[in-house]
C-alpha cells in the first residue's frame, strides 16, 4: 500500500486516543481501540482464541494517508474508520464495502413519515421533505459508504430536479430514482442506462413520458428532448473521445461531433410508446391513475401501436430493423450507445472528476476507461477499483500540486462535519434519533448544493467548467467552481458557523436562537440541549491547543493542513479560555480554511 502523501510535511504531537469510547458500528465500518472477537477452537474451549483484534495504528503518515483515501471514497469518515481503513488496506476496505447490501432511500422516508419502511400506502404523504431527512440519516448511518458516495456521483451525471411542483410534493418520485442509481452503482453501466431510460421520474423529467409516435395528420413528431440528453450527458457526449478522454480531431485540426441534428430525429424515434408501467393505456392522462403509477414505482411500459416501428439509423452506420418491438429497439439502442467507443473515457473521466481530481491526466483516463466494460457483471466496481486505487490518486507529488485535486462540493463538506459529529441525546443515550430534525433542504440556498435539487440536467456545475484566473490560463477545470460565488461562499462560512459554533445542529435558519449550548465538559454545569453534537471523542484534548489542532487535521483536514495554517489556528485557540471556544474556534478556522476546501 503506498503511503506516500500529498502535504507540506510537518510534525504531530504525540497523544493518545481514549481506548474506552463506543464506537456504534459493525467490526468493518468502523472499528475500536481495545475490540477483541473470540471464537471458541472447540465445544468444550473456556475462553476461545482471539481472532480479531482492535486496531491502534501509530504511523501518523499512515493515518493520514488513510485519512485522504476515506475522503475521496466517501462523504467523510471518524477516526475509528480511518484507524481501520489504515491497518487492513485499501484493497480490504473496498472488499467490504463492495459486500454490505444497498439501503433504501424510500423506505427510510416511509420510516420517518409513518414509523414503518414497509408500510403501505399510496405515499401521497411523502414530500420532497422527507427525502432531504431520509438522505441524510441514511448517509449518517448506513455503513455503505462508498456506495453512497457512487450514487450521488451516478445522480450527478444522469441528473432529475424534483424543484417541480410535481416533484416537491411527491418525494416519493426522488426516492425511488435515487434507489435504482443507489442499485446499481456497483453492477454495469448498461443495466444503469436501460433503468433510468424507464423510470417514469426520468420520463417526466425529460419528457419521454407518453411520447408518441409521429402523427402527420395533426402534425406531430416525437419529443426530442431524452434522445438528445441521452447522448450527450448520460453516455457518448458531445464530442469524439480517445480512450484517454482528449478529444480526436479531423484533418484540419477540428473536433468532431458525435451526432448531429438528424441523429437526434432517429433516436426521438426509440423512445416512444413509453407510458405508465400499470395496464391503464396510452396515453395516461387521468390524474388519479397517474399519481396511482408514480406512486408504484415501476418502471415505464412500452405500447406498441404507439410506437415508431420504421428502421432506424442509429450512429456509426447501425441501424435498428423495420417492425421491431418497442422494447427491442430501446434494448438495443441502450446497447448501442454503452457500447460506443466514446463511453468509456466519456463516463470513466467524469468519475474520477467526482472522486479524486478535476483533471486526471490522459493516462489516468486510459487505465480507468480499461477497465469500463458496460455489461460486465458488477463492473462500476473495478471502475472504482481502477479510480481509487490509481497511483496518480494515491501519490500527490507536491511539486505538481496544482495539477491535481479538486474544490470540495458544499454537500461533502457540510456530510464531513455531522458524520465525524454525530446527533445524541444528552439526556438519554438509548433514545431514538428523530430524523425530522434534519430539515437540509434549505442548503440549496445556502451552499448552492442539495441532492435531487440541481437547476437544470447540466447538473450544479459542468464537467469542463473553467474559472476565471489561473486555471483557465493553465488550460484546467474546476467544475466545482460554478457553484462558488458570492452567496455561495458566503453562505458556506455562514453555515458552519451555525452548526459549529451556534451549535444550530438542524436548521439552517440564522434565526434559530439556541440559549445557553455549552460544552459539556466545561467547568460551569449547563443546561444541556436534548440533542447535541458528540465532541467526546475531543475531551483529551481541549486542554492541549496543538494536540486538538493535529487531531482534527487527521479526521476533518486529512492531513492537508499547512503548517502556517496550523500555526495560525493553533494560536487562535490558545487565547480561548474555556474548553467549548478552543473546540468551537479550532472546528470553525480549519472548515472555513483553503487547506480544508481543496481535497488533493
Amino acid at each position: 500500500m503506498q503511503k506516500t502523501i500529498c502535504f507540506i510535511a510537518f510534525i504531530l504531537s504525540f497523544f493518545t486516543l481514549d481506548a474506552q469510547y463506543d464506537h456504534q458500528d459493525f467490526i468493518g465500518a468502523g472499528h475500536d481501540n481495545n475490540i477483541s472477537v473470540t471464537t471458541s477452537s472447540n465445544s468444550s474451549s473456556v475462553s476461545g482464541s482471539a481472532t480479531v483484534d482492535g486496531f491502534g495504528v501509530q504511523n501518523q503518515a499512515q493515518l493520514i494517508d488513510a485519512s485522504r483515501f476515506l475522503a475521496q471514497a466517501t462523504f467523510g469518515a471518524d477516526y475509528a474508520t480511518i484507524d481501520m481503513t489504515a491497518a487492513m488496506g485499501y484493497e480490504a476496505w473496498l472488499d467490504e464495502q463492495f459486500a454490505l447490501p444497498p439501503v433504501s432511500v424510500t423506505e427510510e422516508m416511509r420510516r420517518i413519515a409513518y414509523g414503518n419502511p414497509n408500510f403501505d400506502s399510496e405515499d401521497f404523504g411523502l414530500s420532497s421533505f422527507e427525502f432531504d431527512r431520509a438522505w441524510v440519516s441514511t448517509h449518517l448511518a448506513a455503513p455503505d459508504l462508498l456506495r453512497q458516495r457512487m450514487t450521488f456521483a451516478l445522480s450527478q451525471i444522469m441528473v432529475t430536479n424534483q424543484g417541480g411542483d410535481l416533484f416537491e410534493d411527491v418525494g416519493t418520485f426522488a426516492g425511488q430514482y435515487y434507489d435504482i442509481l443507489n442499485r446499481n452503482s456497483f453492477g454495469q453501466y448498461q443495466s444503469l442506462l436501460l433503468d433510468v431510460t424507464l423510470h417514469p421520474t426520468m420520463g417526466i423529467f425529460l419528457s419521454h413520458f407518453n411520447n408518441r409516435k409521429a402523427n402527420p395528420d395533426l402534425n406531430t413528431q416525437p419529443d426530442e428532448n431524452y434522445a438528445r440528453e441521452i447522448m450527450q450527458l448520460f453516455s457518448i457526449g458531445l464530442w469524439e473521445l480517445n480512450q484517454n478522454g482528449t478529444r480526436r480531431t479531423g484533418d484540419q485540426g477540428q473536433f468532431l461531433p458525435t451526432y448531429t441534428n438528424t441523429d437526434i430525429k432517429e433516436f426521438a424515434q426509440v423512445f416512444t410508446g413509453l407510458t405508465n408501467g400499470l395496464t391503464n393505456g396510452f396515453p395516461l392522462e387521468n390524474g388519479a391513475e397517474f399519481m396511482a403509477h408514480l406512486m408504484a414505482g415501476q418502471p415505464m411500459r412500452m405500447y406498441d401501436e404507439y410506437h415508431d416501428t420504421s428502421s432506424k439509423v442509429l450512429l456509426n452506420g447501425t441501424v435498428l430493423p423495420p417492425g421491431q418491438t418497442g422494447m427491442d429497439d430501446i434494448r438495443q439502442t441502450i446497447a448501442h450507445l454503452s457500447s460506443h467507443p466514446n463511453t468509456a473515457p466519456f463516463i470513466s473521466k467524469q468519475l474520477i472528476q467526482r472522486f479524486t481530481t478535476s483533471n486526471p491526466s490522459p493516462f489516468y483516463v486510459a487505465n480507468v476507461a480499461q477497465a469500463f466494460d458496460p455489461t460486465q457483471e458488477n463492473n462500476f466496481q473495478q471502475v472504482l477499483r481502477a479510480i481509487l486505487l490509481h497511483p496518480q490518486a494515491r501519490n500527490c507529488n507536491p511539486t505538481n500540486a496544482s495539477q491535481f485535486g479538486k474544490l470540495r462540493e458544499p454537500i461533502h463538506r457540510v456530510m464531513n462535519m455531522m458524520r465525524n459529529f454525530q446527533i445524541r441525546n444528552l439526556e438519554d443515550e438509548e433514545a431514538e434519533f428523530d430524523e425530522q430534525f434534519y430539515e437540509l433542504g434549505c442548503l440549496k440556498e445556502t451552499v448552492g448544493q442539495f441532492p435531487h435539487s440541481a437547476p437544470s440536467v447540466f447538473n450544479f456545475f459542468r464537467p469542463d467548467y473553467q474559472p476565471q484566473g489561473p486555471i483557465a490560463m493553465n488550460n484546467l477545470v474546476g467544475p466545482e467552481y460554478q457553484i462558488l460565488n458570492s452567496t455561495n461562499a458566503i453562505g458556506i462560512l455562514n453555515d458552519v458557523n451555525n452548526r459549529m459554533v451556534m451549535s444550530n445542529h438542524f436548521f439552517c435558519d440564522d434565526e434559530v436562537e439556541v440559549d445557553d449550548i455549552d460544552y459539556a465538559y466545561g467547568e460551569d454545569d449547563p443546561d444541556w440541549l436534548t440533542y447535541a453534537q458528540d465532541f467526546r471523542r475531543m475531551e483529551p484534548f481541549l486542554d492541549q491547543p496543538q494536540a486538538l489542532v493535529n487531531y482534527l487535521d487527521i479526521i476533518l483536514a486529512n492531513g492537508l493542513l499547512e503548517e502556517d495554517t496550523k500555526s495560525i489556528i493553533t494560536h487562535a485557540v490558545s487565547q480561548l479560555e474555556t474548553p467549548q471556544e478552543r473546540l468551537r474556534m479550532a472546528l470553525y478556522l480549519i472548515f472555513i480554511s483553503p487547506d480544508y476546501a481543496i481535497l488533493k
